[in-house]
């Protein structure tokens, strides 16, 4: 999963409030890249929300690793 997939897992009120600080700014979600998102999060809602995003991401990432690791065996 990269971090925009995982953007538009969100539940509703972050995703909608993610959203419309982008259209804020003339961005969606669909519109960024995985190179551009984190930065553009940043400007849209704070570098600590971002921070926080990309490490609530990180974390879904390992746990599904973690998930296919053990589905395998």
């Amino acid at each position: 999963m990269e971090f925009v997939e995982f953007l538009k897992t969100l539940e509703e009120p972050l995703q909608f409030f993610l959203q419309y600080r982008l259209r804020k700014m003339g961005l969606s979600i669909e519109d960024i890249s995985d190179e551009e998102a984190l930065e553009a999060i940043s400007k849209a809602v704070g570098s600590h929300v971002a921070e926080l995003l990309y490490t609530m991401y990180l974390e879904a990432k390992t746990n599904k690793r973690e998930w296919l690791l053990v589905s395998v065996y």
